[in-house]
């Protein structure tokens, strides 16, 4: 569970008048409670008192939810005469000292909350920490935080509360947080709350916090959970112990995803290594019981907390058929694999696991299921409900002596191009494993495709396909109205029919290449013919680096 406190000394290279400081760390993600998601930018004492209370009640404590946070709200619109942020005292009558007091008594964790802006989150008036980052941190310590989640809101202006400009997405801000709780006079875990903003997160934010936003705010819909997971799987490599990708706050709970889709969603929190933090009243009168079942489930929280902190990562997907593969390892020589059907209906999937996972065989344990599967070898099938994700820990794992082997490697820029596809040579580091990238493979009046030629195979039929991209599409404004940040290519061979993936994120820029895993058919012995295309009209491709045959 993550209550025990580590220090690491971290070195945020790269950044500019950075200087090497003491991290306080987690040794898994923090799992708890926060105000924000049931109760908006509305918190007031006796809602967290009574929440805190509530998770002690209900044994979630126990569980590891032990982190309480007080989310935006809770400060009044003045500092006072010696610059001090304030407790609303309408709200908080008692004040920050004696809330933080009232959660530690119950054995809790105590969250405090700021933000890197002018002024706080959802208000036009309470003041941000900009300019005053020493002084809050020596008030949170003060207070007896042990945890800060800082925001971005009013990140550029004092009148434009979000903003999505490469501006409200540098590291400054947050360094020198950072900064200012390393010389503070308590341990402070912290927390970045950027949305995804910028760029090359993943290298700073890890370096100077426990935890950092991948994606803008989750909405109340199943849509976010795709949009979501779509973003978090480039973080895999920067995840470890002590660095963790946040997906934002648990939705369990709050009547909006079915229980299928509540299921889905924590498990996916918590295979990604995300901090598992829940904003459903912790009540049996407000929140249901089956949801609180959900959030209590041992086995998922396990995975979640495990001692690698090793993010699983997405092994194969099949867009059209609309399920995906993800895999991860865990302590014991042990693996996590979640097969996840986007589908709205049920679907039958078969994984051959020496080909997707290398394995010959295992001992599979179904979470969910709460049952052992004995050993399964050879290929692997089950039926997914609509919106499933199903989990399975494999042990006693004998590995595959015939994974597939690369045959060949195609690089983008030595294709034929046409419409207004257009080449890039990138710069040192960039655009791996070539250098060099094509991008503005479009659809419409300038309807671009990449063409190779002579792609070998020595035998006919499906071959896993690596492709090289990069996306970096990320949606920020348009995740307010269910935006997505996948970009579509279809694939032919030979002049079969098309078929079409759905790219996720592929990391920090647009220069920062992803490989997705995927099965392709309709190749021959001999030389092949294959065309990479925009799926849908009026967007783009993501840019395309290169692909790799295996056999």
């Amino acid at each position: 569970m993550a209550t025990q406190l580590t220090h690491l000394l971290l070195a945020a290279s790269g950044l500019a008048g950075t200087a090497v400081a003491a991290t306080v760390r987690t040794s898994s993600p923090l799992m708890g409670w926060n105000s924000y998601n049931y109760y908006d930018c509305s918190p007031s004492e006796t809602i967290m008192q009574t929440n805190a209370q509530g998770l002690v009640s209900l044994g979630l404590d126990k569980l590891g939810y032990k982190w309480v946070t007080t989310d935006c709200g809770w400060n009044a619109n003045y500092r006072d005469s010696s610059g001090q942020l304030v407790w609303n005292p309408s709200l908080f009558p008692s004040g920050g000292k004696a809330l933080g007091d009232y959660i530690h008594n119950l054995g809790l964790k105590f969250g405090v909350y700021s933000g890197g802006g002018y002024y706080q989150c959802g208000s036009t008036n309470q003041p941000g920490s900009l300019n005053h980052e020493q002084t809050d941190a020596n008030s949170f310590a003060s207070w007896g935080a042990d945890s800060l989640k800082y925001d971005n809101c009013y990140s550029v202006s004092n009148t434009t509360m979000a903003d999505y400009s490469s501006a409200a997405g540098t590291s400054t801000r947050f360094q020198t947080m950072a900064s200012a709780l390393n010389a503070a006079a308590r341990d402070i875990v912290f927390q970045v709350c950027q949305w995804g903003v910028g760029e090359d997160i993943g290298t700073w934010a890890s370096a100077i916090a426990d935890s950092w936003r991948v994606s803008n705010d989750i909405q109340r819909n199943w849509k976010s959970i795709w949009r979501i997971t779509n973003e978090v799987i480039p973080y895999y490599k920067h995840t470890k112990v002590g660095a963790y990708p946040d997906m934002d706050m648990l939705i369990v709970g709050l009547k909006t995803l079915s229980y299928e889709e509540e299921r889905f969603h924590f498990g996916m929190w918590a295979i990604s290594k995300s901090p598992l933090i829940f904003g459903a009243p912790a009540s049996t009168s407000l929140t249901p019981s089956q949801s609180l079942q959900i959030l209590s489930n041992t086995e998922v929280i396990a995975l979640n907390q495990d001692s690698l902190g090793e993010q699983a990562r997405l092994v194969r997907r099949y867009t059209e058929e609309e399920w995906d593969v993800f895999a991860g390892n865990l302590s014991g020589s042990r693996l996590i694999v979640g097969l996840a059907n986007w589908k709205n209906s049920s679907s039958t999937v078969s994984v051959n696991l020496a080909s997707v996972l290398g394995i010959s065989s295992a001992t599979a344990r179904n979470v969910w299921g709460a049952s052992n599967l004995g050993t399964i070898s050879g290929t692997y099938t089950t039926t997914l409900a609509g919106h499933q994700l199903q989990l399975l820990v494999l042990s006693n794992i004998v590995k595959s002596s015939t994974t597939p082997k690369s045959v060949g490697y195609y690089t983008a820029t030595g294709a034929t191009l046409s419409g207004a596809a257009t080449k890039t040579t990138c710069g040192s580091g960039q655009c791996l494993p070539s250098g060099t990238k094509v991008g503005y493979i479009g659809t419409g009046s300038s309807a671009a495709a990449v063409t190779f030629s002579g792609v070998k195979a020595t035998t006919s039929g499906t071959k896993l396909v690596g492709v090289d991209f990069i996306n970096y599409d990320v949606a920020l404004d348009s995740a307010w109205s269910d935006g997505t940040n996948s970009r579509n290519m279809t694939i032919s061979v030979n002049g079969g029919t098309a078929k079409r993936w759905a790219f996720p994120i592929s990391g920090g820029n647009w220069y920062e290449t992803g490989r997705l895993q995927i099965e392709v058919g309709g190749f021959q012995a001999g030389d092949n013919t294959v065309v990479f295309r925009a799926a849908t009209t009026g967007t783009y491709a993501p840019d395309l680096v290169g692909f790799e045959v295996f056999e």
